[in-house]
């Protein structure tokens, strides 16, 4: 067909190497501007081309068998944490292994040193591998432990008496922060800082509420007692991740130590 006066040709794809060569490139300048060696035999660089972003993403963690997938939840396109997010939600329910998360830092030198590690707790098996992992990073970064679990406020007709919903929740509240010490006894190191918080409200939100800051480092299950609901997290994990203002690692299923 004859190209008319506001046709354009169309461009020609660039050569997949050319995008790899510039990935890495850009990969290089970005490691040794905090000091890393790109050189490092344990550094590979990969760029191919995918449809969609989360499926490559996945894809490519299954066939390489890779313990954790690390990504920002938003890039170089502003407003568009919309998009890098919706991305890292959509890694994190499909992944098959731990996913770490990060906004951009307003403080470079926080971004790099975690002062407190969180765990949301719901009591579920996945939450407790949740806590282990917790727990092993806490001794790493030699940080204080602070264990979250929420008790949801029910929403109780009138009807039962305005004191019924109150005593249910002090007595629940009061069972929690029994259990969520005990849970937290289980773990190893005796020199491990371990604080705990019992939030009645929203899970979400009261999450976030435990961890104010860039330095904050929540990490969590997304899936636990209720199943599709809750997906201890599902919905929750998401809102989190949406929401945090420190990094967050979470997994469907973390290993558990007998």
């Amino acid at each position: 067909m004859p190209q008319g006066p506001f046709q354009r040709e169309p461009r020609s794809p660039v050569p997949t190497y050319k995008l790899e060569e510039e990935f890495e490139e850009r990969c290089q300048d970005a490691l040794s501007a905090h000091g890393l060696d790109a050189d490092d035999d344990r550094l590979t660089f990969n760029a191919e081309r995918a449809d969609a972003v989360a499926p490559a993403l996945v894809r490519y963690a299954e066939s390489k068998d890779v313990g954790m997938i690390a990504m920002g939840t938003h890039g170089r396109r502003g407003v568009e944490r919309a998009f890098y997010g919706s991305v890292a939600e959509e890694t994190l329910r499909t992944a098959p292994t731990p996913v770490f998360t990060v906004q951009s830092p307003d403080d470079e030198e926080a971004a790099a040193s975690i002062e407190r590690i969180v765990a949301p707790v719901d009591f579920s098996n996945p939450s407790r591998g949740a806590l282990q992992q917790a727990g092993r990073l806490a001794t790493i970064y030699e940080a204080p432990l602070k264990l979250v679990h929420v008790v949801e406020t029910p929403d109780t007709p009138s009807v039962y008496g305005p004191e019924s919903p109150t005593v249910t929740s002090h007595k629940t509240k009061e069972k929690a922060e029994t259990a969520l010490e005990d849970w937290g006894s289980d773990l190893a190191g005796g020199d491990l800082t371990v604080s705990y918080v019992v939030h009645r409200g929203e899970p979400a939100p009261s999450i976030l509420r435990s961890a104010p800051h860039e330095t904050d480092l929540i990490v969590m299950a997304t899936r636990g007692l209720r199943g599709v609901r809750r997906a201890m997290l599902g919905s929750v994990t998401e809102e989190v991740l949406r929401e945090a203002s420190g990094p967050v690692l979470a997994a469907r299923d973390f290993p558990t130590s007998d």
